[in-house]
């Protein structure tokens, strides 16, 4: 099958024409954060990652389709859908946990700003109520 004619020449056939690149760290501060609430905000930010990390870890085995029969439309629309969710470097489920991953760089940063307000690794630790084991 030739690629659709919004596709490179070349390309993927079951590839979007479109790229929603992976994010990636602000280059700069993406945010100012007070000595009072650096703590929370942290805690904060570390509880949505890890909603998020779980959230994904949960459904990433359904984000699979079988064919629906035997035919070639079959095997194909299943190898475009997969490729779409799961197996290109832009799938949905890729981008998704490129965000969380970028959570985690934040919630990371975060901790090195509170370590330079005066905040032991200790109170940095104890800071989340999560229940989150390291974190």
């Amino acid at each position: 099958m030739p690629p659709s004619p919004t596709q490179p020449h070349g390309g993927s056939p079951y590839a979007p024409a479109h790229h929603y690149g992976t994010p990636a760290p602000a280059t700069g501060p993406a945010f100012v954060v007070s000595r009072e609430d650096v703590l929370s905000k942290r805690a904060a930010l570390l509880a949505e990652a890890y909603d998020f990390q779980q959230f994904l870890d949960r459904i990433e085995g359904q984000l699979r389709m079988r064919p629906m029969g035997g035919d070639p439309v079959s095997r194909d629309v299943a190898r475009g859908v997969n490729y779409r969710l799961r197996e290109a470097d832009d799938s949905y489920f890729n981008v998704c946990q490129a965000w969380v991953n970028n959570l985690f760089q934040t919630v990371d940063a975060m901790a090195d700003v509170a370590r330079q307000y005066g905040f032991t690794d200790e109170e940095i630790a104890t800071s989340f109520a999560g229940g989150v084991p390291g974190a």
